[in-house]
């Protein structure tokens, strides 16, 4: 929240950044658009990001449309896999084709 503010930006965007195993941040990126992954936000937190963008962009405020941080909770958790095709015999560059077979990970921990 502090980056956002410090620059002023008021819409959907990602701040990415990875924890380790005693809490310390460390930055990533920044992207100002909403990532392919905000299914996952939405689901957990009940909020509509693509409408809250578009609510946004037409003048409303955070506030205004409920967005206030606080007030924002995580209920439960939610996963988003992707299948992607890439080809061992032409040094892993993406490649297209058929899905035939998928298996999903199973067991302890999964």
């Amino acid at each position: 929240l502090r980056l956002s503010k410090e620059c002023k930006y008021k819409n959907a965007g990602t701040v990415e950044f990875l924890v380790d195993e005693i809490g310390r941040h460390y930055f990533i990126e920044v992207n100002p658009r909403i990532q392919v992954e905000h299914t996952v936000t939405e689901e957990i937190t009940g909020i509509d990001i693509v409408q809250s963008q578009i609510r946004i962009a037409q003048g409303y405020s955070l506030e205004e449309i409920g967005l206030v941080q606080d007030k924002i909770t995580h209920r439960g958790f939610a996963i988003q896999a992707r299948v992607t095709t890439e080809n061992p015999a032409n040094n892993f560059a993406p490649d297209y084709g058929r899905l035939d077979v998928f298996r999903a990970g199973e067991g302890m921990g999964i």
